[in-house]
């Protein structure tokens, strides 16, 4: 049941991709981050009130969740939806998803993981993979190689909150409860951004634009309860290999829906394949 929660989430955060990329033609990242988040929030929130016991907010491991939202979705979602604004969804989903690896670093440093032979090997795959992404041309208009940042600290990101998420779910095992904290945190984390940014003035609604990315949010509010639901049943190294390859059906969907938007170059595909490759050696390393 936890493999068919994970391909579950991956099914439609790649789905969400294609939609949050249409919407950005109009729109921005903090725009999309805004509505995706608060759509996310309201949805979680509801369904936890109705049917979580608020007796449960009280447990120690709610921290965890807490934590978590601050750095995935709030920051993690957000600088992965500024890459695939300035880089493109094909080139910037590969990266984001590429925060296990991270995830297994953190496992070294800090639990004093051992770091294997299919751990190197997979990291380097991993490394490769994102300099034939960064070296590749553009996928529509121009674009800096230094961009590659934002989708790379996203990747960092992530790699935290997947690590502190699967904390909390251990002392208090309710995916809607951790689902409705880390999102309602991500949101709060969000408004201070965008109030940092500049309010009201760093957004750009958009009459074609909002409602791709309504749909985005609605989408993604299914992934990243199914993302929960099944770290809440199996481990991390299971979970995330199948989370992670979601940029596979992120390429597909961009090849058929975003013709007119992005141009999937060989180079692109293959980057793709060899980063998803080495990041489902890294997380199924022993």
């Amino acid at each position: 049941m936890a493999e068919y929660f994970a391909f579950q989430a991956a099914l439609c955060f790649s789905i969400a991709h294609i939609f949050v990329r249409r919407g950005l033609l109009h729109s921005n990242a903090l725009t999309g981050s805004l509505i995706s988040l608060g759509t996310s929030a309201a949805v979680f929130w509801l369904l936890a009130l109705a049917w979580v016991p608020l007796s449960t907010l009280r447990a120690p491991g709610v921290g965890y969740f807490v934590a978590a939202g601050v750095f995935a979705p709030a920051i993690g979602q957000t600088l992965g939806y500024v890459g695939m604004e300035k880089i493109g969804v094909a080139r910037s989903a590969p990266i984001v998803n590429t925060s296990p690896i991270f995830s297994s670093v953190f496992a070294v440093f800090i639990l004093g993981e051992v770091w294997t032979r299919q751990n190197m090997l997979g990291t380097c795959l991993v490394i490769v993979g994102i300099i034939v992404l960064s070296s590749s041309k553009a996928a529509a208009g121009e674009w800096r190689k230094k961009d590659i940042i934002y989708p790379l600290l996203g990747a960092v990101a992530f790699g935290i909150s997947t690590t502190l998420r699967k904390s909390g779910l251990m002392t208090v095992p309710r995916p809607l409860l951790a689902a409705a904290v880390t999102v309602g945190t991500a949101f709060v984390v969000l408004l201070v951004i965008i109030r940092v940014r500049g309010g009201r003035r760093a957004l750009k609604f958009h009459r074609q634009s909002n409602g791709w990315l309504f749909g985005a949010a609605l989408v993604n509010t299914g992934a990243i309860l199914s993302f929960f639901s099944a770290l809440n049943l199996g481990k991390v190294v299971r979970i995330e290999p199948l989370v992670a390859c979601n940029p596979l059906l992120t390429i597909l969907w961009a090849a058929i829906f975003l013709r007119q938007i992005e141009r999937l170059s060989p180079r692109i595909i293959f980057g793709a394949l060899v980063t998803v490759a080495g990041t489902v050696l890294v997380v199924t390393a022993r």
